[in-house]
Formats: structure tokens, sequence, C-alpha cells
């Protein structure tokens, strides 16, 4: 029996990130959607069930920890499947206890983080 496909949303304004970031994960097979700042990610991910969530901090209209927050209010369980990826890892992403990835990262950081966080949270078994 084939388990359906993980779903992730990939928020961030750097086009060149964006398509990388989406071009790895569905070569692992997940579905994968795209929101260019947090006030889009943040519309996508009331209207649509994901899996883990991929967040630049600094973006235009709403910012990563402003996005954590909205998502926070939303579903704490959901608030701690994102992912932080950052030039510049500050203080707030570290107190969030997130996982986080600092640019530039590899092709193996990126599935091993992914994959990381969906077995810590059950969601490996088939």
């Amino acid at each position: 029996m084939k388990k359906n496909k993980k779903r992730i949303v990939i928020i961030d304004d750097d086009e060149i990130v964006v398509q990388l970031v989406e071009e790895i994960l569905q070569g692992e097979g997940f579905q994968t959607d795209v929101a260019r700042d947090g006030v889009e990610g943040l519309e996508k991910i009331k209207q649509n069930e994901y899996d883990v969530i991929i967040s630049n901090q600094q973006m235009p209209r709403m910012k990563g920890d402003q996005l954590y927050l909205e998502v926070q209010k939303l579903s704490k369980d959901l608030a701690r499947r994102i992912i932080f990826i950052s030039g510049d890892i500050t203080d707030f992403i570290r107190s969030t206890g997130n996982r986080f990835l600092s640019k530039p990262f590899s092709h193996q950081q990126l599935i091993e983080i992914v994959k990381d966080l969906l077995e810590s949270m059950g969601e490996s078994d088939p």
C-alpha cells in the first residue's frame, strides 16, 4: 500500500533558493507548494495541511519570526514543524527550539533535516 506524499510549503522570496529547495524535495518524493513571503505563506498554511514548513527569516511583508508566531496561534504542533533557513541564525530562531539551516546548505543537509523532523514527529511510519 502506497503512503501519501508528505506535503511541504517553501516560504522564501529568493527565487534561486526556492527552485533549489523545491527541486531537491520533489526529487525525494515530497509534494511542494511555494509562497514568496510570509503573508502568502500564512494564507497557504490556513488553506492547506502541511507536514513541514520551510521558511526564510528575512522576507518582505512578514518575516519568518512573525510567521512563526502566527502559525503558533493556529497550531503549536505545526509551529514545531517549521524549519528556518537563513544566512543569519538569530537568537529568535534559536529560542524557538526549531530546526534550522544556515545558508549556504547542502542537498544532504536539507534532506536530513526534513527526514529527521518527520521521524521525530512520528511521521516516518508506513
